[in-house]
C-alpha cells in the first residue's frame, strides 16, 4: 500500500514581494506594506495587477491564496525565485550607470540576483544593476 503525500512550497506559487507601501485609494485595492509576501492573481493590465497578501499561517491554510485579494500598482511587485536573497538598503546610493551600478535610496527592498564581484552585488528593484554590498542588510 502506498501513500501519497502532497508537499506545498513556495516555489510551485508566483511568490513576489511589494517594494514599497502601498495605501489602497479605491474599494479594490490592496493596501500593503514594503516586503509583503503577495501571489500575483492576474497581470494582464500594465499598471495594475490582481494580488493575494500571503502571511505564514494562511499560506499554510489556504496555500498561495492569500487572506485579502485587491489590485495594486505594478511598478510595486518583484519576483522572487527560489535561492534569491532579499536584502533592504541601509544608506542611499548614487551608482555610476557607466559602471553598471544603480542608485538606490536608504530602506528601499532589493533582490539579489548574482555573485558580488569587487564588493558590489547584482541586485534587481524592477531595474538591474550592481549595488555596493556593504551598503545592504538581508532581511
Amino acid at each position: 500500500m502506498f501513500v501519497l503525500i502532497r508537499v506545498k512550497s513556495f516555489s510551485q506559487c508566483h511568490y513576489s514581494l511589494s517594494l514599497y507601501r502601498f495605501k489602497a485609494v479605491e474599494k479594490d485595492d490592496l493596501d500593503v506594506h514594503a516586503v509583503d509576501c503577495i501571489t500575483v492573481m492576474d497581470d494582464s493590465n500594465e499598471a495594475r495587477w490582481r494580488a493575494s497578501l500571503i502571511s505564514v499561517s494562511s499560506y499554510y491554510s489556504q496555500g498561495c491564496q492569500g487572506e485579502r485579494t485587491g489590485f495594486i500598482s505594478a511598478n510595486n511587485i518583484i519576483r522572487v525565485r527560489a535561492g534569491e536573497r532579499v536584502y533592504k538598503v541601509t544608506r542611499s546610493f548614487v551608482g555610476n550607470k557607466e559602471m553598471g551600478q544603480i542608485t538606490l535610496k536608504k530602506d528601499q527592498t532589493v533582490v539579489k540576483k548574482g555573485e558580488e564581484v569587487d564588493g558590489y552585488l547584482k541586485v534587481s528593484t524592477g531595474q538591474l544593476g550592481f549595488f555596493s554590498a556593504n551598503l545592504l542588510s538581508e532581511i
